[in-house]
C-alpha cells in the first residue's frame, strides 16, 4: 500500500489557492457544501467560485522541444564519442533525443546507435538505426546505418537478417557521397561477409534460422504461473483463493479454499492504472516501468517529459498518450500527488461514451471481477460516510482542478465541454466525470499500492547494499480486496507493473488470506502499528500478532519451540517447550492430553542445515534455489510449530529478499 495518504498534505503549488477558495466560502455557504451528498455536485460547487479557477493550467516554454539544446548535447556527445567515452556520450545523445524536434532526431538516433554498438548493446543499436530510417535519415548516409545494423544482427546471430542488411549496405552505397576508395573498402567488406555467411549457411543449415538469436542483453522478466487453475470469478487469482463479503465493517476478504503452501503463486494482477513518480519519468519507461538505457521520446513529437524503453512500448501507448499529453506537464510541474495522477488516469483511459454507459451499473456486483473493469475499481471502499466536510472540501478542490485539466484535452466532445469560467455551469457529463475523479481520490487513499524496484550496485552478487525504492503507484482492484495483518500470509513483488502475490506461510482451508499494508510486527512495536493503521487506513488492527501482543523479532526467545497441540483444531493450544528440555512427553494445559514431541523434533531437525544452504545461495545470487530452501523450511515449521518463532520469521525475511531480487531490479 502507499505509505501515507498523499492528499493529506497539500502540495505547495496548491496550498495558497486552496486557502483562498476556503476563505471565499462563508459559514452559511460551507453548511450548504456539507449538506451535498453527491461527489459530482461537490466538485461543481467548488468550481462556481472564481478563486477555484485561478491556478494556471499552461506553462509556456516548459517541457518543449529545443533545437539549440539538442544540437549542443549532440555535439558534446560527438566529442565524448571521439574520445572513446561511450557511456557519457550515450547520456548526451539520449538527452538530445528527448528534447530534439523530429527534424533533428534521425541523426541523433543514428549517432546513439553507434555508441550502443560500441557498448555491445546490439538490440538497442538496431532499434535506434531502424528508428532513424523511419524518421528520415539522409539517404547519402544510409550505408553507415545499414552496415552497423548488419554487424549488430550478426552479433545477435540473426543470420538471415544480417545478410539482408549487408545487401542493403551495398544498395545504399549508390547514394553515398564518399570517396571511391572508401566506397570500395566498404563494398569489399560487405561482400566478404556475405560470402562467408552464405558458405556457412550451406555447411550448417541451422544457422539459417531467423529465430537463432543470442540472449537479449536485458531480457524481460517472465511472470510465474498461478498455482492451480485460474479463479473463474476473480481471474487475477488462483482458484485456491475465494472471496467473501461479511457485510460488516470487515467488508470483502479472501480465504483459502484448500491448503495453500509457502511459495504458492496466488495472484498476478496488472494494474487498473499505474503512474511513475515524477523523479523517475525520464529514467523509466512510461508504459512498462522498466529502467531505460536508450530512452525513446513520446509519439507526440512535442513533449519532453516522459520516455519509453522501446519503440514497441511507445507504439502501444500512442492512443493513451494522445489524451494524456496535454495533462502531464501540469501534473508534473504542480507536483500533484500519485493519488491525483491515478484518480485522473483511471478515468482518462476509458472513453467518455463507455463511462456514461456504466453510469447505472457502477454499484452493481460484477462477475467475473476483472481489475481492468472500472466498475470493480469504483466498488472499492472510500469511507465516504466517515469523512468530515473539511476533508471532502479539500478533495473536491483537487478533483475540480483535475477536471479543469481534463477539459483541456480532447476527452470531452466540444458540445459538452463548457468554458473554464466560474460563470459557466458544468455540463452533466462534466459533473459526472468530476464526481468519479473525486470518488477515485477517496478510494485511492486506502487502495493504492507502491510499485517498487530493487536497486543494486553494478556487478554486485550479494544484496548487502541493495535498496528497495518506490518508483510509482498503481491500483490493483483484486489484490486491494485483501485485508491487512501484521503477520501476513502472503507477500507481493512486481514484474514491471504486474503485481505477483505468493504465499508466505501455510494457509489452511477457510483461513483468511491477508497481506501487509506496511506495519509488520517483526520490526514495528504494537502501539506504532496501531497508530499508523488508524491514521492512514481508519481501522483498529485485531490480527493475531496484535491480539496476542507478539514481540519484535529481536524479542522472540530462540530457545523456545512452540508446538501445536496434536489434538488439532478441537484444542488449538500452543505448547511452549525449551530447547534445553530433555522431556519428550508434554501435557497440554488446555485439553490435558499428553503429546510426544519427538516426532516434531525429528521433522524439523534438518531446518538449520537447509537454512544455512539457502542463505549461502542467497549470498551467491542463486535466488530461485534459495527460495526453494526457505519455502521448504516454512512448510516443515508450519506442520509442527506455531509462530512467533525467530527462525521462522528470519526465513520469511530471506524470502522477501529473494523475491525482490527476482522482481524489478536495476543496477547503478
Amino acid at each position: 500500500m502507499l505509505e501515507r495518504d498523499a492528499e493529506a498534505d497539500i502540495g505547495e503549488y496548491f496550498r495558497e489557492n486552496l486557502l483562498d477558495v476556503r476563505r471565499a466560502v462563508d459559514v452559511c455557504e460551507f453548511r450548504k457544501f456539507a449538506a451535498i451528498n453527491t461527489n459530482g455536485e461537490r466538485v461543481a460547487y467548488i468550481l462556481k467560485y472564481p478563486e477555484a479557477r485561478r491556478l494556471p493550467l499552461e506553462f509556456p516554454g516548459v517541457g518543449e522541444k529545443n533545437h539549440d539544446r539538442a544540437l549542443k548535447l549532440k555535439e558534446t556527445g560527438n566529442s565524448l564519442f571521439g574520445r572513446g567515452n561511450f557511456l557519457k556520450a550515450l547520456g548526451n545523445y539520449s538527452d538530445a533525443a528527448i528534447v530534439a524536434p523530429e527534424c533533428d532526431l534521425s541523426v541523433i538516433l543514428a549517432n546513439r546507435s553507434a555508441v550502443l554498438y560500441h557498448l555491445e548493446r546490439f538490440e538497442l543499436s538496431v532499434s535506434d538505426a531502424e528508428e532513424a530510417v523511419r524518421i528520415g535519415y539522409p539517404q547519402e548516409l544510409m550505408y553507415k546505418l545499414e552496415e552497423r545494423r548488419a554487424r549488430c544482427l550478426l552479433a545477435l546471430k540473426k543470420h538471415n537478417a544480417a545478410m539482408d542488411a549487408f545487401k542493403s549496405t551495398l544498395r545504399a552505397l549508390d547514394y553515398a557521397k564518399i570517396s571511391a576508395e572508401k566506397k570500395q573498402k566498404i563494398e569489399y567488406d560487405a561482400r566478404v561477409m556475405l560470402a562467408v555467411m552464405e558458405k556457412g549457411n550451406q555447411l550448417n543449415s541451422t544457422a539459417n534460422s531467423q529465430n537463432s538469436t543470442a540472449p537479449s542483453p536485458s531480457p524481460k522478466k517472465s511472470l510465474p504461473k498461478l498455482s492451480g487453475n485460474q479463479n473463474p470469478d476473480y481471474p487475477a487469482f488462483s482458484d485456491a483463493v475465494d472471496f467473501k463479503d461479511s457485510g460488516s465493517s470487515v467488508g470483502r476478504y479472501a480465504v483459502a479454499k484448500r491448503e495453500i503452501l509457502p511459495g504458492d503463486v496466488l495472484a498476478a494482477e496488472k494494474p487498473h492504472s499505474a503512474v511513475l513518480l515524477p523523479e523517475f519519468r525520464l529514467s523509466h519507461c512510461h508504459l512498462c516501468f522498466a529502467r531505460v538505457v536508450a530512452p525513446v521520446p513520446a509519439s507526440c513529437n512535442t513533449c519532453t517529459i516522459i520516455v519509453y524503453c522501446s519503440p514497441k512500448c511507445r507504439n502501444r501507448d500512442v492512443k493513451a498518450h494522445a489524451l494524456e499529453c496535454p495533462l502531464l506537464l501540469a501534473l508534473y510541474v504542480s507536483s500533484a500527488s500519485v493519488t491525483c495522477f491515478l484518480a485522473l488516469k483511471s478515468v482518462v483511459q476509458i472513453p467518455l461514451n463507455e463511462l456514461l454507459k456504466m453510469k447505472d451499473s457502477l454499484n452493481a456486483e460484477i462477475k467475473p471481477y476483472k481489475g481492468d473493469d472500472y466498475r470493480c475499481l469504483h466498488g472499492l471502499v472510500t469511507h465516504g460516510d466517515e469523512r468530515t466536510a473539511d476533508d471532502l472540501f479539500h478533495r473536491a478542490y483537487m478533483a475540480g482542478w483535475l477536471l479543469r485539466l481534463l477539459k483541456r484535452s480532447s476527452y470531452f466532445p466540444k458540445e459538452v465541454n463548457t468554458p473554464d469560467s466560474a460563470d459557466s455551469q458544468l455540463s452533466p457529463e462534466e459533473i459526472f466525470v468530476g464526481g468519479l475523479i473525486l470518488h477515485n481520490i477517496q478510494l485511492l487513499q486506502f487502495n493504492a499500492h507502491e510499485i517498487s524496484e530493487l536497486v543494486r550496485p553494478k556487478g554486485a552478487i550479494t544484496l548487502d547494499k541493495a535498496k528497495s525504492i518506490f518508483i510509482g503507484g498503481g491500483v490493483y482492484p483484486t489484490v486491494a480486496l485483501l485485508n491487512h495483518s501484521c503477520n501476513p500470509s502472503v507477500i507481493r513483488y512486481f514484474v514491471g507493473t504486474t503485481m505477483v502475490v505468493r504465499a508466505l506461510r501455510t494457509i489452511r482451508p477457510g483461513e483468511e488470506v491477508s497481506e501487509n499494508y506496511g506495519p509488520i510486527f517483526t520490526t514495528m512495536p504494537l502501539s506504532e502499528r496501531k497508530r499508523k493503521l488508524r491514521l492512514q487506513y481508519w481501522f483498529d488492527c485485531s490480527c493475531e500478532a496484535c491480539a496476542n501482543q507478539w514481540p519484535l523479532i529481536e524479542g522472540i526467545d530462540p530457545r523456545i519451540l512452540r508446538f501445536r497441540c496434536d489434538s488439532g483444531e478441537a484444542c488449538g493450544n500452543i505448547l511452549p517447550v525449551s530447547t534445553e528440555s530433555n522431556e519428550f512427553m508434554v501435557t497440554c494445559s488446555k485439553c490435558k492430553k499428553s503429546m510426544n514431541i519427538l516426532k516434531g523434533l525429528k521433522a524439523i531437525q534438518d531446518t538449520d542445515s537447509i537454512f544455512k544452504t539457502a542463505s549461502r545461495q542467497l549470498e551467491s545470487g542463486e535466488h530461485e534455489k534459495a527460495l526453494k530452501g526457505y519455502f521448504e523450511i516454512l512448510k516443515l515449521l508450519d506442520e509442527n510449530l506455531a509462530p512467533p518463532l525467530r527462525d521462522y520469521h528470519l526465513c520469511q525475511q530471506g524470502v522477501r529478499l529473494c523475491l525482490l531480487a527476482i522482481g524489478n531490479t536495476s543496477f547503478y
